[in-house]
């Protein structure tokens, strides 16, 4: 027993567990559904989600600057004459105060709908992952499938080669065949040998590529399911209506050009926002102005949209005398005539959102120009499907041929080997156009944005 098959009921446990499957319902090879199924837990899988989860935290961290916001404080002030006068004084105060965005126009709001904007950019590019991830595991699926049969191919003209090496040796002996016939059935079978080397490194490749790209352990399990029958996407026209839309990329183009609208419009509104504050405060005071007792102010800061209130109370205060109570009111605008920078930002604003339309634009002709290459391959998938069952139809007949000469005592054993390898192979490219058209019209709807792969992860 070779040492893979000896390791194959352990690796086999462990892709029940990977699976989620209990180990005695393991079934005896990997479907296509238990692949797509462990899509979540593969590493690109994985990366999406982590992209998408940096972007909602980017939108909570905006979300949370533009809420309340409250700090604690406390100060210490002292001052000592001069001169021999001995006057001195003190003062400690704590102070508690508190802020949040309160007008719709501030900068923090913009800063807001950068994060969401980015943040639906993320869910797209997660879902395009996805997508890719889906395509990537189904093309490896069934190229694995694949060159498994290539490899029973290869087996089977290496024995045609083989047995046709020993008839030539039996007749180079017997004085019927040259040395040039001996030495090139020596070279066929030599060259079948090689092709059997090959066939089965590149087996062992595509099965490391797709278990790799699962994250799974590698395992002997048999691929059992077939390319699937899936219903034909459709006439071109109508399709391009309704696809182009859908792709994720002109989804993200669109995005762009709503952010690069909103910027523009921000920058253009504060352009004009006047520079203005509005503070009132009170608090009570002794004959020297040292505040006595609790003093609360608040101030409105029009151009960012904040508000801020303040409380402090004084744990050391100085002086004496009468105390009062006094309120305090201060305003102040500033309204902006000549501003160079804010003119540069609303120009570079127009910039933006003219390269983000044209960006937009040049996206739905590539997808346009990208669906109708995908459409053409699916066609010609078809075609080459069509040939290549031709093709197997004259090989069985070919084989039923040589089968009836045999039993006629017309033809040899090597006859019928030759006619059963050409069939075989021509099974296998019969199998390889139905990979073709099946994985043709996968990458057909993905291009048409139908392509939705299994849910898991990061919601």
């Amino acid at each position: 027993m070779s040492p893979n098959r000896s390791r194959a009921p352990g690796a086999i446990f462990a892709l029940a567990l990977v699976l989620g499957l209990p180990a005695f319902a393991q079934p005896s090879g990997l479907t296509l559904s238990d692949a797509l199924a462990a899509l979540p837990k593969a590493p690109s899988w994985h990366v999406a989600d982590l992209d998408y989860q940096s972007a909602a935290d980017a939108l909570n961290a905006a979300r949370a600057a533009a809420g309340l916001q409250v700090s604690a404080g406390g100060s210490y002030d002292r001052t000592q004459g001069l001169g021999g006068s001995g006057d001195s004084r003190s003062s400690a105060k704590l102070s508690l105060s508190a802020s949040a965005t309160v007008l719709p126009w501030a900068p923090v709001d913009a800063s807001i709908a950068n994060a969401a904007g980015a943040l639906k950019i993320a869910s797209l590019d997660r879902d395009s992952a996805r997508a890719g991830l889906q395509l990537t595991v189904e093309q490896q699926y069934f190229a694995a499938r694949l060159a498994a049969t290539a490899k029973d191919v290869a087996q089977a003209a290496l024995q045609q080669a083989q047995a046709k090496l020993a008839a030539a040796e039996a007749q180079h002996a017997q004085g019927q065949l040259s040395e040039q016939g001996l030495a090139q059935a020596r070279a066929a079978a030599a060259s079948a040998r090689a092709s059997l080397t090959q066939a089965t490194s590149t087996l062992d490749l595509d099965r490391r590529t797709l278990f790799e790209t699962l994250g799974m352990p590698l395992s002997d399990a048999p691929l059992t399911t077939a390319p699937p029958q899936a219903a034909p996407p459709g006439p071109l026209e109508q399709r391009l209506q309704t696809g182009v839309p859908n792709r994720d990329d002109v989804q993200i183009a669109r995005v762009k050009v709503d952010l690069a609208q909103a910027s523009l419009s921000a920058a253009t509104a504060q352009r004009w926002i006047p520079a203005a504050s509005l503070d009132l405060g009170v608090a009570g005071s002794d004959s020297s102005g040292s505040q006595v007792g609790v003093g609360v102010s608040a101030g409105l800061d029009f151009q960012k949209g904040t508000l801020t209130g303040t409380a402090s109370y004084p744990v050391a205060p100085a002086g004496a005398g009468n105390v009062s109570t006094r309120l305090s009111i201060g305003a102040s605008v500033s309204i902006p005539l000549d501003a160079p920078s804010s003119d540069a930002s609303i120009r570079s604003g127009r910039t933006s959102l003219a390269s983000a339309r044209s960006a937009l634009a040049a996206t739905e002709r590539s997808a346009a120009l990208d669906i109708r290459q995908r459409y053409a391959a699916y066609d010609a998938a078809q075609a080459s499907l069509a040939a290549g069952e031709a093709a197997r139809v004259a090989a069985r007949q070919a084989l039923d041929t040589a089968q009836a000469r045999l039993a006629a005592g017309l033809a040899t054993q090597l006859d019928v080997g030759d006619a059963q390898v050409a069939f075989q192979q021509a099974q296998r490219s019969v199998e390889s156009d139905r990979n073709a058209v099946y994985l043709a019209l996968l990458q057909l709807r993905n291009a048409l944005g139908d392509l939705k792969p299994p849910p898991g992860g990061q919601p």
